[in-house]
């Protein structure tokens, strides 16, 4: 009968149009953005209208559940591989995320990808250059130690020298797939340490199409793009090119639980989630017209498509975790120490604790509250990141804040007037809603702390939409000086804290990291009770934004486009049907 096929979608060509049923000629797996999620942890579901996870919300629009991690993966891979040919694409960001790849610079994820996951390529992602702000981080060296090809076409050093292929040739099924990758291009915008001008990233979505069809010159019947740029850039480049099949995207953390199909070029796009989530797209040819079905796996416990946990992979993990769990583990990296085992209770919530969402999230929240007590600031601010795993009510340890903070830069304070701070929003939501796709770049706005409301109109012109900024219910005041709590980065000036991109003055930098003074708020202000609370919001003029996917269409991606049916839920997103490109040159491959 094949496995979990009562949770395969229908059998579908790449036009969009029904096939019939049948079986695989093979499966192409897609492992994303796990973050150094190794162990068990919890997740938030959300009940999207659409498109949504098959477990039970009880009547919620959002659930959190318990996930086995990393072995439970290797689980269905291995039972993927007994019954059909497989290919394993793996993407970044895959050596950062928690407190064991922040002390180790990624070096623990490398045995059990090797040993067990098993990848066939590997695409990097931007928090796997990530480590590189230390003197004793090197990108280089973890993809190296991958036995997995690493692919990225726009991957140069910084006089431009091709630092990896940009595709291999791969048989599987009876079928010669070319596997492209591409990965962040805007990894020099997001941190200085991220590169510390060792690398380039080729920026042109041109490039992408010039890779993909360099592999099918080379022998390729059949095209994959693996990428780690998002969800937004990478359905644009499926509807500006058709030389490629299927399109692996990454980096946003969309649950494509229903594949997009761009029927006007037939290609398929998937993002697969994060950490506990693992895509499955089955490919058959039809006297060589391909149809494919898929299923996001959410793997939940409990649920009868989750396997048991692999016990070698279980083995592996609980031996390359235990230092980290022993009464004094004595690690240190930056400014950090770990010298408390990572179950050590450090505080309580009363209300479930995630940061999945857009505009505004409870964990970033209250860590920018923590950040403004600890520096006695008059407020704070933080990258509004979306990477981490989920906490329900009860204890927190030492290891849930480690995965939602697991940098070891200090923290910093520092004073800008209150035009600097407008300015900045105006900025991020650039990143956020242009509607020139190939220019987006956070998923995220910027995260301040509890006493901070924006209002925000995304339908306006660039520079135009904060529409208002209040600290402690008062306006903003432009000419006002403001002590800001946050962090400094390696690699950027010191006069440059947080990535504002602005130069702060009297700038304070202590000893203690985000971890440690998450830790310290905790210990004294649990339990703590965090919810969003409307902190940014939307001007009813300026067109409607979801924090959540509960909250609205199918995929969640900002500015986004109901891809679904082709309608614009953010108004300014006139996304173009197609973009002319200039040449980025010749592609690279494996013979250059």
């Amino acid at each position: 009968m094949g496995i979990d096929t009562k949770y395969l979608g229908k059998w579908t060509y790449f036009d969009g149009s029904d096939a019939p049923a049948g079986g695989p000629d093979f499966v192409l797996a897609h492992l994303a953005d796990l973050h150094g999620q190794l162990g068990s942890s919890h997740q938030v579901y959300y009940d999207n209208p659409r498109a949504r996870p098959p477990i039970d919300f009880e009547g919620e629009d959002s659930v959190i559940r318990t996930v086995r991690g990393l072995p439970t993966h290797v689980s269905k891979l291995d039972a993927l591989r007994a019954e059909y040919d497989t290919l394993l694409a793996m993407s970044g960001d895959t050596f950062h995320g928690t407190a064991p790849t922040t002390y180790t610079n990624g070096q623990i994820m490398i045995e059990p990808i090797n040993d067990h996951v098993r990848p066939d390529v590997y695409v990097p992602g931007n928090w796997d250059f990530g480590h590189e702000g230390a003197t004793d981080g090197s990108a280089l060296e973890l993809f190296d130690a991958l036995d997995a090809p690493t692919l990225a076409a726009n991957l140069t050093d910084a006089g431009g020298g091709q630092l990896s292929d940009g595709y291999r040739l791969v048989e599987v099924g009876g079928v010669t797939v070319g596997v492209v990758g591409m990965t962040n291009p805007y990894i020099d915008r997001m941190a200085p340490a991220f590169h510390e001008e060792k690398y380039a990233f080729g920026k042109a979505p041109s490039l992408l199409d010039e890779t993909a069809r360099a592999a099918r010159k080379a022998g390729a019947s059949f095209v994959i793009a693996v990428t780690e740029i998002g969800l937004p850039w990478i359905v644009q480049a499926a509807k500006d090119f058709d030389s490629v099949d299927v399109s692996l995207s990454a980096h946003t953390h969309e649950y494509t639980y229903e594949p997009i199909v761009i029927d006007s070029t037939e290609t398929v796009v998937v993002e697969s989630g994060m950490s506990e989530a693992l895509g499955r797209i089955d490919v058959r040819f039809d006297d060589g017209r391909p149809a494919f079905r898929h299923v996001l796996y959410t793997f939940v416990d409990g649920h009868e498509y989750t396997p048991a946990p692999d016990s070698a992979t279980k083995a592996t993990v609980e031996r390359l975790r235990a230092p980290f769990f022993e009464s004094n583990p004595e690690f240190e990296r930056g400014a950090g120490t770990l010298d408390r085992p990572l179950s050590t209770v450090v505080g309580e919530t009363k209300s479930p604790l995630s940061r999945q969402s857009f505009l505004e999230s409870p964990w970033n929240t209250l860590f920018n509250d923590a950040l403004a007590e600890y520096l006695d600031a008059d407020l704070a601010i933080s990258h509004g990141n979306r990477y981490g795993q989920a906490i329900p009510a009860g204890e927190i340890t030492l290891e849930d804040i480690y995965t939602f903070f697991p940098v070891t830069a200090p923290v910093a304070a520092g004073d800008a007037w209150g035009q600097q701070l407008w300015n900045h929003v105006e900025t991020s939501l650039i990143d956020n809603f242009t509607p020139h796709v190939y220019d987006q770049e956070d998923g995220r706005v910027r995260a301040f702390s509890g006493n901070v409301e924006l209002l925000v109109d995304p339908t306006a012109k660039r520079g135009r939409r904060l529409i208002a900024f209040h600290i402690d219910g008062v306006p903003i005041d432009l000419d006002e000086t403001y002590r800001i709590a946050t962090f400094r980065r390696p690699g950027a000036p010191k006069r440059d804290l947080g990535g504002c991109n602005f130069p702060f003055r009297n700038v304070s930098i202590e000893d203690e990291i985000p971890a440690a003074v998450l830790t310290e708020f905790l210990e004294s202000n649990s339990p703590v009770e965090y919810e969003v609370n409307g902190r940014v919001e939307t001007a009813p003029s300026g067109g409607w934004v979801q924090n959540t996917p509960a909250d609205g269409p199918y995929p969640f991606i900002q500015p986004g486009v109901d891809y679904g049916s082709g309608q614009a839920y953010v108004e300014t997103a006139m996304i173009p049907q197609r973009y002319d490109h200039p040449k980025p040159g010749p592609a690279p491959g494996v013979d250059r």
